[in-house]
């Protein structure tokens, strides 16, 4: 998934018609949030219900099993990077970090969701703050766009919070059968089925786990919408393969009439793309409060702000912004929330960085919500002893873990600490953690890089070759078979090497067809992906072809493997072509790094 969506689509097309304008920014002087607050908490309106009991709630994290990064991967996934050309985590900045789509950085740095290492780091970090579980967002089963690689990550997340008695919910992306559609993986006759497929599998593999949240022996089932299912019977025709039926949770606004209940999400909606105020936000709380005042189980939602990177990435849009206001916005929320006896608290999010609503541990913001909810964790709890020391440890254990330097006795003496945490094992835990050498820094201490580090250039398209001859390509009436999102057959030859065609998914053969205007004798044909690491090492296939009337085709070259690699040849092939021609047409069938042909610039010399 790319960009996260938080109203239907025509709904963000009027609210968020003004985004191109800059986000209101904070004051250079720094705000009076005392003041502020004690008016947010004055204003704050949420009656103890009748309908449920005041008892100690399931905090959840929602979790974003979503980012790729080496070595685990061969570059790094599209929440690293968010796709737009501008940030590549494979350049070192001048202060260590890698160069990633988020205002805020990892203590880990950026890290691989199916990474052992990192997901017991994580973990650790969850029980030593209280928090009982995690919602994954999650995309299905499917081998589609990047859902498989998605599932994998749950998966491997899930065995790690079973280790460590968490708990886990699944909330449920159903965009992605709207995306499945849109890159003609699925039509829309098959949606239905796949759903179904879907549920099947939850039901067999998740729904019956003990791990696995119930509420009076119903699996708990989120649902962040629903976006393409927007009906009750088509629910009820999914839910027909599950027994039970699951408890479903819808986004709030959507479908609250026929679902078993709704969640609150940050309302960046009211923002109109700059900062959302303060009051807005507390009258937002107030409303979806008093709505579910009478509904038997509720699930509810803090968060600590909103600071997205979208327009920095290129996107040229944002959402708005949300004041994380040195931790009080979640205070706020938190208090909230506890307010309305739920059964559930959502935090929302652990790891979504590139709209920087996280709690995960940065350089910017530390421990202070997890210090947050050990502090209540130990007002339900009096045995809990974690401490605000010991949330230093799993950063330390995990450096000790991954560094080169450490030896054998100390590596695992670090995975005997991590493992007797997840165990609950105290003791144990001091122990390993005083034989693994680890460094417990109290101050924040992230894991840089080099500065020195060499980093890909973000390159250009070539008007010239070596030799000085023209791109006799560039901006040439261009035809592509097919192409998925807005990827279109003229972003070959528009001269932005970070643009870039690429065909429908799964529908190979994918062809693109130029048409030079003039014959050109003995044409080299060159074609370029980016530049940056973050287009790893790829091999497509690809037969070339020539025609004199730009309507009927023949083989010059047939189908041959070429490899693009950002390390060794900088993402481009040449293809000299023996022969006069005017219309080039190229023929893709396979593509080891996605499910179809990729040209960012196709360019074309000879005389």
């Amino acid at each position: 998934m790319k960009i996260r969506c938080y109203l239907l689509p025509v709904l963000l097309c009027v609210l968020f018609a003004s985004c191109t304008s800059s986000i209101v920014k904070q004051s250079e002087e720094a705000p009076d949030y005392e003041s502020l607050f004690t008016s947010a908490y004055s204003q704050l309106q949420v009656r103890a219900p009748e309908a449920r009991e005041n008892k100690e709630p399931l905090v959840m994290v929602h979790y974003m099993p979503w980012f790729q990064a080496p070595p685990i991967d061969d570059g790094y996934g599209y929440h690293w990077h968010e796709g737009g050309g501008v940030f590549d985590p494979f350049e070192t900045l001048p202060d260590g970090r890698a160069s990633i789509a988020s205002h805020y950085y990892p203590l880990t740095g950026p890290y691989d969701s199916r990474d052992t290492a990192v997901l017991e780091y994580q973990a650790a970090l969850m029980k030593m703050a209280g928090i009982d579980g995690v919602i994954f967002d999650w995309y299905g089963i499917d081998d589609v766009l990047d859902y498989k690689v998605l599932h994998e990550s749950t998966l491997a997340m899930i065995e790690v919070l079973k280790k460590a008695g968490l708990k886990y919910i699944i909330c449920y992306e159903d965009q992605t059968i709207g995306k499945m559609i849109e890159a003609a993986a699925i039509t829309k006759n098959d949606a239905i089925d796949v759903g179904k497929r879907t549920f099947e599998w939850m039901q067999e593999n998740w729904f019956s786990d003990d791990a696995y949240v119930k509420y009076e022996g119903r699996p708990v089932l989120m649902c962040f919408g629903p976006q393409y299912y927007k009906d009750k019977a088509q629910w009820d025709e999914l839910f027909s393969v599950t027994n039970p039926r699951p408890m479903f949770i819808s986004l709030n606004h959507h479908v609250e009439g026929w679902a078993d209940g709704s969640y609150n999400w940050m309302p960046m909606e009211l923002s109109g793309g700059r900062t959302l105020a303060l009051s807005r936000l507390v009258q937002n709380l107030n409303d979806f409060y008093n709505k579910q005042f009478n509904k038997p189980f509720l699930v509810a939602t803090a968060f600590s702000g909103f600071h997205d990177i979208y327009r920095q990435a290129g996107h040229g849009f944002s959402y708005g912004y949300l004041d994380y206001a040195e931790g009080r916005t979640f205070k706020l929320t938190f208090d909230a929330a506890e307010q309305a006896y739920p059964d559930i608290i959502q935090v929302a999010t652990w790891n979504d960085y590139g709209e920087g609503a996280i709690i995960e541990p940065t350089i910017e913001r530390g421990y202070k919500e997890l210090e947050y909810l050990q502090d209540n964790k130990k007002e339900w709890d009096e045995e809990f002893s974690y401490n605000y020391n010991d949330l230093r440890a799993p950063i330390g254990l995990y450096k000790v873990l991954v560094s080169e330097k450490s030896t054998p006795e100390q590596k695992a003496a670090a995975q005997d600490a991590v493992n007797a945490v997840l165990a609950d094992d105290m003791s144990g835990f001091r122990t390993a953690l005083r034989a693994s050498g680890a460094v417990v820094d109290f101050s924040v201490s992230p894991i840089l890089r080099d500065p020195s580090a060499a980093a890909a250039s973000t390159g250009n398209a070539s008007v010239f070759d070596p030799a000085g001859r023209k791109n006799l390509a560039l901006g040439k009436p261009v035809i592509a078979s097919s192409r998925i999102y807005d990827n279109v057959g003229t972003k070959a030859v528009d001269g932005d090497i970070l643009s870039y065609w690429e065909g429908a998914a799964n529908k190979y053969p994918n062809t693109v067809s130029i048409d030079l205007v003039t014959p050109v004798q003995s044409p080299t044909v060159v074609i370029k992906l980016n530049p940056r690491r973050i287009w790893a090492k790829r091999s497509q296939t690809i037969e070339v072809q020539i025609s004199d009337d730009g309507k009927e085709f023949r083989t010059l070259i047939p189908a041959a493997d070429y490899v693009f690699d950002p390390g060794a040849n900088e993402n481009i092939v040449a293809i000299p072509l023996d022969v006069q021609t005017r219309h080039i047409q190229l023929v893709f069938t396979a593509n080891t790094q996605a499910t179809a042909g990729q040209i960012a610039e196709l360019e074309v010399y000879g005389e």
